[in-house]
């Protein structure tokens, strides 16, 4: 037998002792990398979004810049709108006679293909066809140019609906298959679509409540057999409703809103809700509760369940927000938190403030209206920092918890946590 060399038996000791030390340090490393991943992309619950801000601070197109700024405020989730006026009001981009569909401008315009391939896990995006639009007349804006359900809704307007949106989502779950973001397709305000004259005293007309009806389920049934078509994987689409009048119904029984017509005949994903009847109204954090409490209650009864869907609730809030031309910063920051600490309690997905800067002028002077994160002049307002710091709070809570159960918490864990944040408690 022959003698063992001793040198070679500590060498490869040693080198046992190292391969077994590096694979150990690579699986801490990609399982701590797996949980920064995970809290990245956890859902917040807070957010913002950028549509026709007046002003911007950089040769960036504005939708890029305030896509930025609301990434590095820390948020995850974006909320834009794609649709037909991409070059006029919403973000004053380059018009381009090439784009004449959801899919082009999403693979034409360079600003909209840039925030769609940004590090973001949520988007939530107003959606409107191409095919759906009519020409304004010059200087003037007329809602009824890019939705075509007003007294009925004529056959050809409806299959083009579903061809466009259908190849747009194909288009998303294609381009983004295995990247983990989740897409809301959804339209803005929808009971001034059902009230085009923007006159809440009168009746819905009954041939435009069919219309709309048929245009939902339209645009559910595209998206719905688009992701059964297309085989994608960690990539979601959901559509969803946004509605406004709910106090009218509420006061008005017999009145006709979104909520009690177009959601409860469509059954939508989801519903977001722009909330200002229901938040800017009441003068102290107890009446706002009780009433955006029962405005959500009243939306969430419209729906019936469904599924496939995400556990949790189907409501959230789509826009709210206090203008600093009628509020300090500080009561603007104090009723934006009354607004959050409502709606975790109650449990929405979402609470998306308007917005990162600020989209109205007064007439006549020119002021601010001031819907605002940052200002004109680049303040950041207190409610920025309220976010800001949420986000900040969000991910050590996420962290602790994930080290202390190997998991992280369910949305529910995370919101009852969520409420109790400094950040929301000055």
């Amino acid at each position: 037998m022959k003698k063992i060399n001793a040198s070679l038996i500590v060498f490869s000791t040693l080198t046992l002792g190292v391969v077994t030390y590096l694979l150990f340090s690579a699986f801490i490393r990609k399982d701590t990398v797996s949980i920064h991943e995970s809290i990245d992309s956890y859902n917040f619950a807070i957010g913002t979004q950028t549509v026709g801000s007046k002003y911007q601070f950089t040769k960036e197109s504005m939708l890029v810049e305030t896509a930025k700024e609301i990434k590095k405020m820390g948020s995850n989730l974006l909320k834009f709108s794609m649709h037909p006026r991409y070059f006029s009001e919403n973000y004053g981009l380059p018009k381009n006679d090439k784009i004449n569909s959801l899919t082009k401008l999403a693979t034409l315009e360079p600003s909209m293909k840039a925030v769609l391939d940004m590090d973001f896990k949520y988007y939530h995006i107003w959606t409107y066809a191409f095919s759906q639009n009519s020409p304004e007349p010059p200087n003037t804006k007329d809602d009824t140019a890019q939705i075509k359900f007003i007294n009925g809704y004529p056959k050809k307007y409806e299959k083009a609906q579903y061809r466009e949106i259908y190849d747009f989502v194909t288009y998303l779950l294609k381009t983004y298959n295995g990247s983990g973001k989740v897409f809301y397709l959804g339209n803005w305000e929808g009971d001034w679509h059902l009230r085009s004259d923007y006159d809440r005293t009168k009746p819905a007309n009954p041939k435009t409540v069919e219309g709309m009806i048929k245009w939902a389920k339209t645009t559910q049934k595209a998206i719905d057999d688009a992701k059964r078509d297309f085989q994608h994987n960690n990539v979601e689409i959901y559509n969803y409703i946004e509605v406004n009048l709910v106090a009218k119904a509420l006061n008005e029984p017999d009145a006709v809103v979104v909520t009690n017509s177009v959601v409860k005949a469509v059954n939508p994903d989801y519903v977001s809700y722009s909330s200002y009847d229901a938040t800017n109204p009441f003068k102290t954090e107890e009446s706002l509760r009780l009433n955006l409490t029962k405005s959500l209650d009243y939306i969430e009864s419209h729906l019936s369940p469904k599924e496939g869907l995400p556990a949790g609730k189907r409501v959230w809030i789509g826009e709210y927000g206090s203008p600093s031309i009628n509020h300090s910063d500080e009561l603007q920051n104090q009723r934006s938190i009354w607004v959050i600490k409502t709606s975790l309690e109650w449990g929405t997905p979402f609470i998306l403030y308007w917005e990162m800067y600020n989209n109205e002028i007064k007439e006549g002077t020119g002021e601010q209206v001031g819907y605002w994160l940052i200002t004109d002049k680049g303040k950041k307002q207190p409610i920025w920092y309220t976010h800001n710091n949420f986000y900040k709070e969000a991910r050590e809570f996420l962290k602790n918890y994930a080290e202390e159960n190997k998991k992280l918490p369910t949305f529910d864990v995370f919101r009852k946590n969520a409420i109790n944040f400094k950040s929301l408690n000055p």
